[in-house]
């Protein structure tokens, strides 16, 4: 493998460490950020972090604390101690300020109400409105448009517990009619209808009619109207929503709707018709047997040692800069750049953005690393690649998931522990093999417990634990009529929701790819199968019917 002698640089300075030097001629971006990161937790002294940490591109609480661990600055010290105070604390803290950076609505649940008053008078505003310490004194909330304002802060904010026992309730049509008008409209409905303790509220949100909300509020509203019945009214919204978005897969998710409501032919036909390969476009097809054949699996190559292959983080962005300000007369170049064997990832990259919509990016490169697995755990790599990074090795993300496969830092530590593979650095999670490996491993332990490639990608985006959660809180994923589509459209974490969605497309390709064609038919019936799509379930439901038996 061929590495850039930037890569090889900063390779062989992590083994010692992340140095200064490795940071100061970099551009700001994620990629500097996370070496910074790494840096602040080294062995450095005061002034050494604050040189680091003045450079990073966007400041978050997570490099405040890091740099505040290292500082001898007094108000970096002083802001972090503050903000990491605990709920307990807070009526006891000396100064106002502190006071305000500690205070939140989450904080202030575990509050009795004599103290959150205190609290409200002495702050008094001066730093920011605090009234909805106040409001959390109420009996009742939206129970009349007077306050809504502060209801909606503690809505948002003081968590899903605190929705459940203070908001879980029908509300007036003048509440409903104020809450349409706020701000934070989109957010209350968001929270609401992909809760499945809000029913209340949830029965309360079917009297939106109309309105001009975002499109993706329009859709939300249109998913609870049709859990509800209501799809009079959820057609008025799926339509609205449809006009209104902008990519295709958002489109075609609405029209998909519309047909699930109308089972008017003319929507199947259109959606059939896309462009983009999605979820609900491959299923039209399957549905109308027709075959989606606008992608490309291979690529002429050459070998070329000067290729740009993906690997080096800070040459992928200034090359990735390049792509995205190219014109069709510039484009050419930047192909050749990337025409060799190691390059076939990026160069189908390149032609995807060249040609998109018309045609996708399905190439298999890095098959080499994969020669101990099934083609159905093949299948799953792939489609877990192409969504995760399409096939660049170099990335690293805002959250410093690294590399082809964007395994966090956390897990790499504990992965390495029993791998053979072991990294040196943190910088050995882009090379392709190595990424590929601990994909596998870590993906086996979803593999044993999910047994659906929906549910495997939730596992992968979210975690197992998380995952679980889905499957066994709130009867989500169970047999009944738009399942398990509604169940789909209904998940809280909005990346999880659409990564599910794009991986189960990719995992559809390429099982036709690599000879194994899968029905999607069959596997959305799976996911409503309990005993049949996850080890939790069908453990829960032997228990159960155990218990039954002994009964």
């Amino acid at each position: 493998m061929i590495r850039s002698a930037l890569l090889a640089l900063l390779l062989s300075s992590s083994v010692w460490g992340i140095t200064l030097s490795d940071i100061n001629d970099k551009p700001a971006s994620r990629q500097k950020n996370f070496l910074i990161w790494q840096f602040l937790h080294q062995d450095i002294n005061a002034s050494q972090a604050a040189e680091a940490f003045y450079q990073v591109d966007n400041v978050n609480e997570r490099f405040l604390f890091d740099y505040a661990a290292k500082s001898n600055e007094a108000e970096i010290k002083y802001t972090a101690m503050c903000l990491k105070e605990q709920a307990c604390n807070l009526p006891v803290i000396e100064n106002d300020d502190c006071l305000m950076l500690a205070l939140t609505p989450a904080k202030a649940t575990a509050l009795k109400p004599e103290e959150r008053e205190n609290i409200a008078s002495r702050l008094n505003n001066r730093f920011g409105n605090v009234e909805w310490l106040r409001a959390m004194n109420q009996e009742s909330f939206y129970s009349s448009p007077v306050n809504i304002a502060n209801e909606t802060t503690l809505f948002r904010l003081a968590g899903a517990s605190y929705r459940h026992e203070n908001f879980n309730h029908p509300l007036s049509l003048d509440v409903v009619d104020t809450l349409t008008q706020s701000p934070s409209f989109s957010q209350i409905v968001f929270l609401t209808v992909t809760d499945p303790a809000m029913d209340q509220m949830q029965q309360s949100l079917c009297a939106v009619t109309g309105g001009h909300f975002d499109p993706q509020t329009h859709f939300f509203l249109a998913m609870n109207d049709i859990k509800y019945g209501k799809f009079d009214i959820a057609l008025e919204h799926l339509k609205e929503a449809k006009s209104r978005f902008y990519s295709p897969i958002d489109r075609d998710k609405s029209t998909f709707w519309i047909y699930q409501i109308t089972k008017d032919q003319t929507y199947l036909d259109e959606l059939s018709k896309s462009l983009d390969i999605n979820m609900y476009v491959l299923y039209a097809r399957e549905l109308l047997q027709l075959p989606t054949e606008n992608y490309f699996t291979t690529l002429p190559t050459v070998h070329r040692s000067d290729s740009i292959n993906g690997i080096d983080p800070f040459q992928w962005r200034e090359f990735a800069e390049e792509v995205k300000n190219s014109t069709p007369d510039t484009i050419v170049n930047l192909i050749d750049r990337c025409d060799g064997d190691d390059s076939v990832g990026v160069q189908g990259y390149v032609l995807e953005r060249t040609y998109e919509p018309y045609i996708h990016n399905f190439t298999m490169p890095y098959d080499q690393y994969m020669s101990t697995i099934s083609t159905d755990q093949k299948a799953l790599v792939y489609a877990l690649m192409r969504q995760e990074t399409r096939f660049i090795p170099g990335l690293i993300s805002r959250s410093f998931a690294l590399g082809l496969m964007q395994i966090m830092p956390f897990n790499i530590d504990t992965i390495s522990k029993v791998h053979p593979l072991k990294p040196t650095t943190y910088f050995d999670m882009l090379q392709p093999e190595i990424s590929i490996a601990y994909s596998i491993s870590h993906m086996q332990h979803l593999i044993n417990n999910f047994y659906n490639p929906v549910l495997i990608a939730y596992g992968y985006n979210g975690g197992m634990g998380s995952t679980k959660r889905l499957l066994m809180d709130g009867g989500r994923f169970l047999p009944g009529q738009f399942e398990p589509f509604l169940s789909m459209e209904l998940i809280g974490n909005d990346e999880n929701r659409e990564y599910g969605k794009r991986v189960l497309a990719n995992y559809v390709i390429y099982k036709k790819i690599l000879g194994e064609p899968v029905s999607l038919t069959a596997i959305f019936d799976n996911l409503v199968q309990p005993s049949q799509s996850d080890s939790f379930r069908a453990e829960a439901l032997k228990k159960s019917f155990g218990l039954s038996q002994s009964e």
